[in-house]
């Protein structure tokens, strides 16, 4: 998936009250058909799920301790602790881009 589209997806999906909502809208987009039609409502889902997700939630989804997380990443632990606490928020353009890289682990 391109990240442009993936984009549009994911600030939509941010948008949105409930994933049904966010399905609905874009279960029948073009852009989509190429993935299978049994596949796109899990895809639309899991960008879902993927647009509500702290960075807490995507290093732990990765199932990577902080440290290697930080490490693959190239993210200071320092830094991550402090997104994680709040004492400075997250790029959003980082969470977006560590996001789409679920995303695009998902559809491979």
């Amino acid at each position: 998936m391109k990240f442009g589209s993936f984009s549009e997806l994911y600030e939509d999906a941010k948008e949105c009250e409930n994933v049904d909502e966010f399905i609905e809208r874009w279960e029948n987009e073009i852009r989509l058909k190429k993935t299978p039609d049994d596949n796109i409502v899990l895809l639309l889902r899991f960008i879902y799920e993927v647009a509500h997700m702290s960075i807490k939630d995507i290093w732990e989804y990765l199932g990577m301790p902080r440290p290697q997380f930080c490490e693959y990443y190239e993210i200071k632990q320092r830094t991550l602790e402090d997104w994680e606490y709040g004492k400075n928020p997250v790029p959003q353009r980082m969470i977006k881009l560590l996001s789409y890289t679920l995303v695009e682990d998902y559809l491979s």
